[in-house]
């Protein structure tokens, strides 16, 4: 049969962070011993008092629909800990819980954009973005960041007030350079969108990852701020795809629409395993563990990598990557690291137009699996 695949989707790219996961299971089945530093996601277990509260939730029969926003009492902790922990104020109502954050992109993209409009990234940004706008039928533009990974607020303010942007997409602490913007950083960043009628889309999934610096929420400061979190990094409850997204009570109106007609709502137990994550004093005690080991990891990491003579990598603040400068085509090195080291990594060319010579490293992984992956790395690198 030959089949029609609308230009839409043929326009889309695959994953690159996925793509090297494939390929590294391919080796896998060959039976070769694969270290895999490059899927974004936490390796610990989700914390025991939240699969507690799940299964709870199923053995008492908690596995119909919920209300397409989420359940009420989800969205009450979420807006106090939105109070408590960011400075946001925000209603229950003006909160959608949602399969991921990051489903919670797309609706605020396909909400926010129409054809022809521009999404404004910086350079390097997280994969998903750029493909989360062209669904929107918008365009993108890229705003490039200095030697020390922070974008250039010069290069930022020409870009805005030169262009129709309609969305800014800022993520602090950043995938995939695990870098944390200040808060006058950001403050001066939200401003220049606002003077120039562009909306800010604040992604905050890692912001519990943060060893160096304060983590600030615009929203705390500008109504208009639309927000993205999600449990899956804070709470390594990646596979069980629940995220939020906040905003202004006629937004949320509108992005709720789709929600409805696509999805019909987040689910049901894994929704009552966030209260858990929430309620109980036990989950911050894991978190605070997680952050601990993945600072030790990052120190590792970022000394192995600076020992080479072919690197260098600015130490991140935050998340769980770093993002060297390798000094060559990233595409090149990140075949050679898994063809000849069985090392996976992610090049930088996924991540932007000017970071052809950086690759991502995840540091997710155990300190004796970053030893051993740097020790391979030796071959490429010295």
């Amino acid at each position: 049969m030959n089949r029609k695949i609308s230009r839409r989707v043929r326009g889309i790219e695959s994953s690159a962070t996925l793509k090297m996961a494939d390929l590294a299971k391919e080796l896998r089945r060959e039976g070769e011993d694969v270290i895999s530093l490059g899927v974004g996601e936490p390796d610990f277990d989700t914390p025991s008092n939240i699969k507690e509260c799940s299964k709870k939730a199923l053995d008492e029969g908690f596995v119909h629909y919920t209300e397409s926003k989420g359940i009420p009492e989800l969205r009450e902790l979420l807006s106090e800990k939105l109070e408590r922990d960011n400075g946001v104020d925000k209603t229950p109502e003006e909160i959608i819980l949602t399969p991921g954050a990051k489903f919670a992109i797309y609706l605020a993209c396909q909400t926010l954009l129409d054809d022809g409009d521009k999404a404004l990234l910086f350079d390097p940004s997280w994969v998903s973005y750029k493909e989360s706008v062209k669904m929107a039928g918008a365009e993108v533009e890229w705003c490039p960041v200095g030697d020390d990974l922070v974008p250039s607020i010069e290069d930022y303010k020409e870009k805005l007030e030169s262009m129709d942007i309609s969305l800014v997409v800022i993520n602090s602490p950043c995938n995939p350079t695990g870098q944390v913007y200040s808060e006058d950083e950001v403050k001066e960043l939200v401003e220049v969108a606002v003077d120039n009628n562009a909306t800010v889309l604040s992604d905050e999934i890692y912001e519990k990852i943060i060893y160096d610096r304060e983590h600030y929420s615009p929203a705390s400061d500008y109504d208009d701020v639309v927000t993205i979190n999600g449990f899956s990094k804070t709470y390594s409850m990646t596979g069980w795809r629940l995220g939020y997204i906040v905003g202004e009570r006629d937004l949320i109106d509108q992005i709720i629409k789709i929600q409805q007609h696509s999805v019909s709502c987040p689910t049901s137990f894994a929704q009552k395993g966030a209260l858990c994550a929430l309620e109980d004093p036990e989950s911050d005690e894991v978190v605070s563990e997680m952050v601990r080991r993945f600072r030790d990891r990052r120190d590792l990491l970022v000394e192995g990598l600076n020992s080479f003579s072919d690197v260098e990598c600015v130490k991140p603040e935050g998340a769980f990557y770093a993002f060297p400068d390798v000094g060559r085509n990233s595409d090149e090195v990140a075949e050679k690291l898994l063809r000849e080291c069985h090392v996976v990594v992610t090049p930088g060319s996924a991540f932007g137009e000017d970071c052809k010579n950086n690759i991502r490293i995840s540091y997710a992984r155990s300190e004796e699996r970053i030893r051993e992956a740097l020790n391979r790395m030796e071959k490429v690198f010295d």
